[in-house]
C-alpha cells in the first residue's frame, strides 16, 4: 500500500514549488528522477514543470510555431529504422523499430555482459545552449535550466550495467514508445550512430515549447547517453550541436552487472506495482452517497478525519457564470483570470480544444459548463481539526455489478490548451468561498470542536462528461485499495 500522506504534508505538497525525489535508489529510477518525468513516456516528454503545484502552471496562452520545418520528410526516413544499430552478437546492440501496432518507435536492447566489464562513463557537454545554466541543487539540481524560457537540459549516461539492467527488466526507460513523426535523422560521431527527434511539445497546442532528444550507443564500450532539451525558440539544429560537443570519458572503474535475483526482484516490484495501480481504481458501490446524506469515515483509522462530518447539501449544472456572484478574489490560484479569457459576454464558456483520446494529437471542439457544489462541513469530535473545504471532481465508470470504475481523467480525452488545463486543475475547484471562521489557507479550513463550516465551490466540466462526474470526499492525497474516499453522484 502506498504511503497515506498527513494533512500537514498534503498542504505543503499542494502550496510548495518543490521536486519529490523519487524513492527508489536504482539506476533505472534514476532515470526517471533526472527527467522529472512521473509518467515515463518520451513521446510527451515534459520536465519538472509538470510537476508543479496547480498555483504553478502556466496559464498564459501562446500562439504555436514548429521548431522544425524538415518534419515532414521524417516520413521518408522511417524506413531505414528498422536496422539494427549495432550487429547482433557484440558486446551491446540497440536496434530502432516500430512499435507492435505500427504507432510509434521503440528501442529493443541486447547485452552481453560475458564480453567485458562495464565501466563507468563520465559526460561532459562542449556545446550549452544559450541561457541554459547548470544547477547545484533546488528542483532543477544536476540541469542546465533556462530562467528566461523556463526550458532544461539532462543528460543522462548509461554504462554497460545500466544498459544491460534496462535489456532486462519491465521498467525500462529507453524502451519506451517514442512518436514516429518525432524522428529526424540519424548522424555519426566518432564512429557512433546518434539518433536525433523532436517534435513540438504536444501537451497543448498553445505552447511554443520544443522537445528535442538525442540518443547516443557506443559498440565497443557499451554505453549509451540521452541527451534530452526542451525550450522555446530553440534552433533546429541544436541537438546536433550537443552531441558534436559531447565529452564522453570512460573511466577505470567498473560496476558490476545486475544478479538475476536483483533483476527478478525488480520486474517483481514492477508486476506488484502494476497490480497496485488497478486495485486502486476499483471503488465500491457502497461508497457511493447522495445529496443530503452525511458523509463519514472511521475516525480511528484514518484520524485526520477524526470526527468530520460533510454534507452535500446542493449541486447545480449551469451554463452560465457571473463574477458579480462569485467574487474573483475568491478564485483559486488566478483561474479568474484565465477564465475571464473563455467567457462569452453572457458567462457562458467558449468551446475549448481538446485531444481526442485515440493515442494520438488530433484535436477536437469540445463545449463545458460550470458545476456549482453547497456543502456543509462539521467537526464533531473534541479536537481542533484541518480540514479540506471543498470535495475534488472525480470520474467514476459504472461497471454493471454496482461497483465503479475510477477513472483518469484524461482517459477520454485530456485538455489541448495550457488555459484549460489550468482549469480543469486535475479535479480542484476553481472558486472556492471564504470560510466564515476566517481561515487563510487556500484549500483548508481549521474546524474547532462543534464548529460548522459551509463553503461554495466551483468546478469546470466537459458536457460529455457529465455523466461520469462524482464529487469526491474525504481525500487523502494517495491512492490505494483501501482509501476511504465517499462519493456523490453530480447529475443528483
Amino acid at each position: 500500500m502506498k504511503k497515506i500522506y498527513s494533512q500537514e504534508e498534503i498542504e505543503q505538497i499542494l502550496k510548495s514549488d518543490v521536486e519529490i525525489p523519487d524513492p527508489v535508489g536504482r539506476k533505472i529510477k534514476d532515470a526517471y528522477r533526472k527527467l522529472g518525468l512521473s509518467d515515463i513516456d518520451i513521446a510527451r516528454s515534459s520536465d519538472s514543470k509538470a510537476n508543479r503545484p496547480p498555483s504553478l502552471a502556466r496559464t498564459g496562452r501562446r500562439k504555436k510555431r514548429r521548431a522544425w520545418t524538415t518534419i515532414a520528410a521524417a516520413a521518408a526516413l522511417i524506413a531505414g529504422l528498422g536496422v539494427t544499430v549495432y550487429a547482433a552478437g557484440q558486446f551491446v546492440s540497440a536496434r530502432l523499430a516500430q512499435t507492435q501496432d505500427g504507432d510509434a518507435l521503440t528501442y529493443t536492447l541486447n547485452v552481453d555482459p560475458s564480453e567485458k566489464e562495464a565501466h563507468e562513463i563520465r559526460v561532459t557537454p562542449g556545446y550549452v545552449p544559450e541561457g541554459y545554466v547548470y544547477q547545484t541543487d533546488g528542483p532543477y539540481e544536476s540541469k542546465w535550466y533556462n530562467e528566461k524560457t523556463e526550458g532544461s537540459m539532462t543528460i543522462i549516461p548509461y554504462n554497460a550495467a545500466d544498459l544491460y539492467l534496462e535489456s532486462r527488466t519491465l521498467d525500462s526507460a529507453l524502451q519506451v514508445a517514442i512518436s514516429k513523426d518525432s524522428y529526424v535523422k540519424t548522424i555519426e560521431i566518432q564512429g557512433m550512430n546518434v539518433d536525433i527527434f523532436t517534435q513540438d511539445n504536444t501537451d497543448y497546442i498553445d505552447s511554443d515549447d520544443t522537445l528535442q532528444d538525442l540518443y547516443l550507443f557506443n559498440e565497443e564500450w557499451g554505453y549509451a547517453v540521452h541527451v534530452y532539451l526542451d525550450g522555446t525558440d530553440l534552433a533546429a539544429d541544436e541537438a546536433e550541436k550537443i552531441a558534436k560537443g559531447l565529452k564522453i570519458e570512460v573511466l577505470d572503474t567498473t560496476v558490476p552487472y545486475p544478479t538475476e535475483e536483483e533483476i527478478a526482484e525488480l520486474n517483481r516490484e514492477h508486476e506488484e506495482a502494476n497490480k497496485e495501480a488497478a486495485a486502486s481504481t476499483s471503488v465500491s458501490g457502497d461508497h457511493i452517497r447522495g445529496i443530503n446524506d452525511t458523509l463519514t469515515i472511521d475516525g480511528n483509522a484514518y484520524p485526520i478525519y477524526q470526527g468530520i462530518e460533510y454534507q452535500t447539501e446542493d449541486i447545480q449544472v449551469t451554463d452560465t457564470l457571473s463574477f458579480d456572484d462569485f467574487p474573483k478574489e475568491h478564485f483559486i490560484y488566478d483561474s479568474a483570470s484565465v477564465l475571464g479569457e473563455y467567457l462569452n459576454e453572457d458567462g457562458s464558456l467558449k468551446p475549448h480544444g481538446r485531444f481526442t483520446g485515440d493515442g494520438g494529437k488530433t484535436t477536437e471542439s469540445a463545449d463545458a459548463a460550470f458545476i456549482i457544489v453547497k456543502t456543509k462541513l462539521r467537526n464533531t469530535g473534541d479536537t481542533a481539526m484541518d480540514v479540506y473545504l471543498s470535495p475534488f471532481l472525480r470520474y467514476l465508470d459504472e461497471n454493471g455489478n454496482g461497483d465503479y470504475t475510477l477513472l483518469d481523467p484524461d482517459s477520454a480525452s485530456g485538455p489541448a490548451e495550457s488555459g484549460w488545463e489550468s482549469l480543469a486543475l486535475e479535479g480542484f475547484p476553481i472558486y472556492q468561498s471564504a470560510p466564515d471562521n476566517g481561515g487563510k489557507s487556500v484549500l483548508f479550513t481549521t474546524l474547532d470542536p462543534g464548529e460548522e463550516e459551509e463553503c461554495v465551490s466551483v468546478y469546470v466540466i466537459d458536457k460529455d462528461r457529465l455523466d461520469n462526474a462524482y464529487m469526491q470526499y474525504f481525500n487523502i492525497g494517495a491512492v490505494s485499495e483501501d482509501s476511504p474516499e465517499l462519493y456523490v453522484k453530480v447529475a443528483e
